[in-house]
């Protein structure tokens, strides 16, 4: 039974290059189940975004740079920018964020195809190569951390006055909100994971 990931993709305007490069990827130890968030004036702050179930419970976000930068958004800020927001609230996921626009590598930001500057590359031969292989290695990580959790699970007496192994559990399955990640909760569970996990495994 292969691996289940799931992959979310938000754009405001569909790239349909990229949204069948999503939908049909494939690699052979997983299975990647895709959905499509079409940004619109709706989504008036990143909270109402973030609040989207799909987005919360997904194991890779594929998200455009200029998302909150048009319209009727309230707050205006990158891709990048909600990328920082959005790890914080989902440590265990991974999101890439992707643009038409030039020089925002340094961002880690990854250029759509554009058919113009194709260098003889197809559109799947280029996404293989900037995107795939990106989206093959968090997979691995991924599968990796849910592995590390089942053994956190499997080691219950060493976790019974803690509650760290069910506040990784619900960041891993999204059952946790942005809304309640306030700073103290936060820090809560990074003094946890330093205090109760690394000695263990160290030792």
């Amino acid at each position: 039974m292969k691996n289940t990931i799931s992959i979310v993709y938000i754009d405001d305007k569909r790239d349909n290059i990229l949204s069948r490069y999503i939908a049909t990827f494939s690699d052979g130890e997983f299975e990647f189940i895709s959905t499509e968030i079409h940004f619109t004036d709706k989504y008036t702050n990143f909270e109402l975004l973030l609040e989207e179930e799909a987005l919360k419970t997904s194991d890779i976000v594929i998200i455009d740079s200029k998302l909150f930068e048009d319209g009727d958004v309230t707050e205006k800020f990158s891709g990048e920018e909600f990328k920082l927001i959005y790890t914080t609230a989902h440590p265990y996921s991974k999101i890439f964020v992707i643009t038409q626009n030039e020089g925002l590598e340094k961002f880690g930001t990854i250029k759509k195809y554009d058919t113009r500057l194709s260098d003889s590359k197809t559109s799947t031969e280029y996404y293989d190569e900037v995107l795939g292989e990106k989206i093959k290695i968090a997979s691995d990580e991924i599968l990796q951390k849910r592995r590390i959790l089942e053994q956190l699970k499997g080691n219950s007496e060493f976790y019974k006055d803690s509650l760290v192994v069910d506040k990784i559990d619900e960041l891993m399955e999204g059952s946790s909100s942005y809304k309640d990640l306030t700073d103290d909760k936060i820090d809560e569970l990074i003094l946890l994971i330093e205090d109760t996990i690394k000695p263990k495994l160290e030792k």
